[in-house]
């Protein structure tokens, strides 16, 4: 016991205060006996989660034997509706919860580059807003309803089938096969579409099966701390020297490259991306998807044909300078450029063409502002229109808030892609400097992975997410570049194997150990594959309906829970 309060006795004894000593004393008894109680609280308790798990696991009928289920209702949760019935109504609230998001994208953006262009009223005119010839986003949201309508349908029906045939699995068990099933969903998607989704499911099924690994360490640890409840105190309250120990311990094993990793591996996987991203945004353009690819050549200052340039004067072919003699800034003199003739790089004049500053860093400060203004209203749309479909009741409930907190996401997450390419053109000028004004083909690696460093600017929950979504293309076009050189061999349809098989994987994780999802995927998830039991809406406009009413529910069940918990 003196161990525990080793100072507060020593001054109690020291001053000869018999009762003070009596009272803390008396106070350390009851500290060891409430610590000692609830450790065998503790134990008792995961004890009992055992036992439930193992009797549930017994008591499910084996593979070949019929479940048997109350009348009207499925092993899946249903009731009131055939397995028939509750998939074709989660595959058309599906497809409308899709359709909605990739439309309201396209036609926001749209609104926004009106009211730019110098003529607001034409945001208002729906000729102008919604003409035939605007209207392009209508192919990809139908392929986005389709995927996601076909997804949680046939995971739904799979897994009915799978729970109420004679295979009599539960719906845990059957999450896996009714998961990979689904993801041949992904056929609805164009090829470059499902090879980055592939890609995306893969990152993420990695990281809920590292969590789930975690998880399970940490949970025998702590078993094996409950099983002897006597030492419970001495490892919470350990004694000074044994701290001291740690501590030195602790120290010793710990390491800078460790606190890197633990601190700042987003970041560092991010600009690892970047790297090979912005390197084959240059010089291999056809590894990446055409769409992501544009997306960079739109964002950034240098154009397609400068691009083309830079490439072929990397690959050692002669560049016609007079051709580029139409994209050079008006501080330069293209009498002086011969043609085929062999420069160590292109011109920056060139280069520089977008913004026409003479110096370099006046062109990376102007082309980081150009970026911002261009990427504003495209990230505007993508942080306010899916929370308004997806959270309709909170959106309608306060309005400024919501509009507000898109905002500042917003201009956060622009700074960062504005900083970006600003640091990127800066990099390239800054090494074409120190190399004498000579160009490698190197250059632009090292640019990327500079440029990927700025995502420090970012919040800290948001890094991973967008470290996972760009790491899945990075590894796509570094695969690709091997494909190319006939290094790896080319699997047919092996973007929707994988991305079928890691479906499956994430399905399972979702219905087994859902803390392993990260929160938005387990929410986004939980919204297009949970569905109430409902009646199948007789048009879209009742499924939009149904869908606010579902976040009402959802709200609601929410805050219940919440105040149970508190009392």
């Amino acid at each position: 016991r003196s161990s525990l309060f080793p100072m507060g006795v020593a001054s109690a004894v020291d001053g000869g205060d018999v009762d003070d000593t009596a009272v803390l004393r008396a106070k350390l008894d009851d500290a060891e006996r409430r610590l000692n109680s609830t450790a065998l609280e503790l134990r008792d308790a995961l004890g009992k989660i055992h036992a439930r798990r193992n009797t549930s696991n017994t008591s499910s009928s084996p593979p070949g034997s019929p479940r048997v289920s109350p009348p009207g209702s499925c092993p899946c949760g249903h009731e009131g509706t055939t397995c028939a019935q509750y998939a074709g109504q989660s595959f058309w609230r599906s497809f409308v919860l899709a359709y909605m998001v990739r439309a309201g994208i396209a036609v926001f953006s749209r609104g926004v580059g009106l009211v730019r262009s110098g003529s607001p009223m034409d945001a208002v005119r729906l000729e102008k807003l919604l003409g035939e010839k605007h209207v392009r986003y209508r192919e990809e949201a139908v392929r986005y309803g389709l995927f996601l309508g076909a997804f949680s349908g046939g995971y739904h029906l799979v897994r009915c089938q799978l729970c109420t045939t004679r295979f009599g699995y539960t719906p845990q068990k059957a999450a896996l096969a009714a998961g990979t099933a689904a993801g041949l969903s992904a056929v609805f998607l164009k090829r470059p579409k499902r090879r980055a989704f592939a890609g995306y499911l893969a990152a993420r099924l990695a990281q809920s099966a590292l969590a789930s690994w975690t998880n399970k360490r940490e949970a025998g640890k702590l078993l094996a701390r409950v099983d002897s409840p006597c030492n419970v105190a001495g490892e919470i309250a350990p004694s000074a020297e044994t701290e001291t120990f740690k501590d030195s311990q602790r120290n010793i094993q710990s390491s800078v490259v460790t606190n890197l990793l633990k601190n700042h591996g987003d970041v560092l996987l991010f600009a690892l991306s970047s790297a090979q991203v912005m390197y084959a945004y240059v010089m291999r353009p056809e590894t990446l998807d055409p769409g992501f690819w544009n997306f960079i050549v739109r964002a950034g200052p240098i154009d397609k044909e400068t691009l083309g340039a830079v490439r072929a004067h990397c690959n050692g072919s002669p560049v016609d300078l007079q051709n580029l003699a139409q994209y050079a800034s008006r501080t330069a003199d293209p009498k002086a450029w011969r043609r085929g003739e062999n420069l160590p790089c292109v011109p920056c004049a060139v280069m520089h063409r977008d913004t026409g500053c003479v110096s370099c860093a006046s062109h990376a400060a102007y082309a980081s502002a150009s970026t911002f203004r261009k990427c504003f209203p495209f990230y505007l749309s993508i942080h306010l229109v899916p929370f308004v479909v997806l959270n309709a009741r909170k959106a309608i409930r306060n309005p400024i808030k919501t509009v507000a907190a898109s905002v500042a996401a917003t201009a956060r997450s622009t700074t960062f892609i504005s900083c970006f390419v600003g640091s990127y053109m800066a990099s390239i000028c800054g090494m074409r400097w120190v190399r004498g004004n000579k160009e490698h083909r190197a250059a632009y690696y090292l640019a990327g992975a500079v440029a990927g460093s700025m995502l420090l600017i970012e919040k800290k929950s948001r890094r991973g997410e967008l470290a996972l979504y760009l790491l899945p293309r990075a590894v796509d076009s570094f695969v690709a570049t091997l494909a190319v050189k006939r290094l790896v061999p080319t699997v047919p349809h092996a973007d929707l194997i994988l991305f079928a098989v890691c479906a499956g994987g994430l399905m399972h994780y979702f219905e087994n150990e859902p803390a392993t999802l990260a929160g938005f995927l387990r929410s986004g998830i939980s919204r297009f594959t949970k569905r109430p039991n409902l009646s199948p809406p007789r048009s879209a406009s009742e499924a939009v309906f149904q869908v606010v009413a579902e976040d009402t529910e959802e709200q609601e069940r929410f805050e219940i829970a919440k105040k149970q918990i508190k009392n």
